[in-house]
């Protein structure tokens, strides 16, 4: 089970097969996949086998990938975690997604900020010390670098042709964040 992470206004969770209507709105919107490397979901079957699998990948210590839920709802409005871990190395990647209709209020910068937070902080006790947090963003999703940027991410550098989804190769710009730089 992963840990649930209460902030202001949210409630990072693991996400329940009763989410599946909402995880399908989210990725049911070709604004929110424009980024994506998943096609725009059709079906809320979909929705569930996304559900399925960020689980099991969070139970075999692949993952750590929470549902962002409204703190007065419990409705789930996006998802973001780690997606993989590279354990001798101390680094880990983080990703996420969220709703339209809650772009542009600070939601993601407050769930991404305590994730952030979580990494540096409470994993070294579940034998995954970071001291490294990486963000790949497709170039020209600015909205994404910015909230990485608001909370201290650093743009390194551009990869080229470094993803390949949606029969094509995509640019990525990297951005990390290391654990010095967010202790001050």
């Amino acid at each position: 089970m992963i840990a649930q992470i209460e902030t202001e206004r949210l409630v990072l969770r693991a996400l329940r097969e009763s989410d599946a209507h909402a995880v399908f709105k989210i990725f049911g919107d070709d604004a929110v996949t424009r980024y994506y490397d998943l096609a725009t979901f059709t079906a809320v079957e979909e929705a569930r086998h996304l559900i399925a699998r960020m689980n099991a990948r969070n139970a075999n210590g692949d993952a750590l990938r929470w549902g962002i839920a409204l703190k007065d709802t419990d409705t789930v409005i996006g998802t973001g975690g780690f997606n993989q871990f590279t354990r001798g190395w101390f680094r880990a990647g983080i990703g996420y997604d969220l709703a339209r209709a809650y772009w542009n209020k600070g939601y993601m910068t407050e769930a991404l900020r305590a994730m952030v937070q979580h990494g540096f902080e409470n994993l070294q006790a579940a034998g995954l010390p970071l001291n490294r947090i990486e963000a790949l963003v497709v170039p020209g999703n600015a909205p994404s670098a910015r909230v990485l940027e608001k909370i201290g991410f650093q743009r390194e550098g551009l990869l080229r042709e470094y993803g390949y989804w949606k029969n094509q190769f995509w640019d990525l710009e990297m951005f990390a964040l290391l654990k010095r730089a967010w202790s001050k």
